[in-house]
């Protein structure tokens, strides 16, 4: 397999707290990997590092060959690295498709000028792009709301929204950040095939942090284990579930 995300060494403090220390992980294609541990251990900090909202303190990140520290989100996005988050964060008065295609503007053909004089490639490109995010929604099925304002969907609908957000820049990474957070053990369920499954169909690999150890057991190929911002463990499900060191920290004996 080819290492497609690589993390080295990250820190991250703020002021006197030491959120993040020597963390290390990669992604590579093909793959689904699970980011775990307590609360407080440090998990959406290191997304927000690797994503480019926070630089790190210390450490290298590379993605695809480049070097992304202090690189802006949205170019990040281009290159491949796209982000799901823990709150629901669609735009609630556009409709369900409006929030797609707005998430695929990395992969839009249409130009400023095309657009503002209303050329048939500006319209054909638009129609393409349509046409791929409705696909992208039939993908996470919800297609048959796409003309629903987004903040009327049931919250369920807005979690696969979300996906389908950062689904339509065509990514080689998915980032999700607790995707069932919220959710009920049906959806939860329904979340991780769906996970599963974009995973399989496009080969796009996924880093998830989720709390719902059910879920991340079942489709997760590894596990990375943070604990006060410190990597404690790595490996197969199977050994994670047998770490002493991550039952006394976070899973507890009755997970196991």
């Amino acid at each position: 397999m080819t290492t497609l995300l690589d993390v080295c060494g990250v820190s991250k403090r703020f002021g006197g707290l030491m959120a993040l220390k020597d963390v290390n992980l990669t992604v590579s294609d093909n793959e689904i990997v699970g980011l775990i541990g307590p609360n407080g251990a440090g998990k959406t900090t290191c997304f927000n590092v690797i994503s480019g909202t926070f630089p790190p303190s210390e450490g290298q990140i590379t993605f695809d060959g480049h070097n992304i520290v202090g690189m802006r989100p949205n170019r990040i996005v281009r290159i491949g690295l796209a982000r799901t988050y823990q709150a629901t964060s669609v735009f609630p008065t556009a409709t369900v498709l409006e929030n797609v295609v707005r998430g695929a503007f990395t992969r839009s053909e249409d130009t400023f000028l095309g657009s503002l004089l209303g050329l048939a490639a500006s319209r054909d490109a638009d129609a393409r792009l349509r046409r791929h995010c409705m696909e992208i929604l039939d993908r996470v099925g919800i297609a048959h709301v796409h003309d629903h304002l987004a903040g009327a969907l049931p919250y369920g609908f807005q979690r696969r929204l979300g996906v389908a957000i950062a689904l339509a820049s065509d990514p080689k990474v998915i980032m999700m950040d607790e995707p069932a957070a919220g959710l009920n053990p049906e959806e939860s369920h329904a979340m991780g095939q769906l996970i599963r499954e974009i995973h399989e169909a496009g080969g796009t690999s996924v880093l998830i942090v989720e709390h719902d150890m059910r879920l991340v057991m079942g489709i997760c190929h590894r596990l990375i284990v943070l604990d006060h911002g410190e990597q404690i463990a790595a490996g197969s499900p199977e050994e994670i579930r047998n770490n002493r060191q991550v039952i006394e920290a976070y899973l507890g004996t009755e997970a196991i």
